[in-house]
């Protein structure tokens, strides 16, 4: 699981250069404004901090075992305030007999955050943005996708590489768009990967933003 803090924009935070990390603990005790999350596991964990390349410190708490990630309460946490859990679903890829998990979280105006977690517990944030929103991810993806079944690797030439990715973006984008009843899965696979069709729901009316209001 990751939690991140932003450090950029001139941010007095006092922040490590090189990476540390802290092995062989298995209960912790996160307090955030007062309030205490507990850890509901006894797994062996290693807590690792580090700077991305973006500027903003990473907080990766890593299970040691190979069960799968369910203590999502660190995630939980680091939402921006008004989003609240929307669905979990798994990855269809299996890694070391694991599959990683979706975590989405959705706010009251229909914005769409998901973590990709990675069987070691490593989260990957994706802002997938709202339906109404042309140039957010998941509208792009929504509008992308064909009156025929299709599976993941549609998207590769059709999208943008920021969207695309390692294609966690695509299927997260995929798990709120079958929620929200736009496609469906067919039952039918290429391997492990799911074929999808869209449905006749009307797409919402698109309301385009500053880029002030992207940022």
């Amino acid at each position: 699981m990751t939690l991140s803090i932003d450090a950029r924009n001139g941010s007095t935070m006092a922040v490590p250069k090189d990476d540390i990390e802290i092995s062989n603990f298995r209960n912790y005790v996160v307090k955030i404004e007062g309030e205490e999350i507990i850890s509901k596991n006894s797994q062996d964990k290693k807590l690792v901090l580090k700077i991305g390349r973006d500027g903003i410190l990473y907080l990766d708490l890593i299970g040691s075992g190979t069960k799968p990630v369910e203590d999502f309460s660190l995630i939980d946490a680091s939402v921006p305030s008004g989003f609240k859990h929307y669905k979990t679903t798994s990855a269809a890829k299996a890694i070391r007999g694991v599959k990683g998990k979706y975590r989405t979280y959705k706010n009251t105006e229909g914005d769409f955050l998901t973590f990709a977690i990675g069987p070691s517990g490593k989260a990957y944030r994706i802002n997938l943005g709202n339906l109404s929103d042309g140039d957010s991810k998941i509208r792009i993806v929504l509008d992308a996708i064909p009156s025929s079944s299709f599976h993941k690797a549609y998207f590769n030439d059709k999208l943008p590489q920021i969207i695309i990715e390692n294609r966690q973006p695509i299927k997260a984008a995929l798990d709120v768009l079958e929620e929200e009843g736009y496609v469906t899965k067919t039952g039918h696979h290429v391997g492990i990967s799911e074929e999808y069709i869209k449905t006749n729901k009307k797409k919402p009316s698109i309301t385009y933003h500053s880029s002030e209001d992207n940022q």
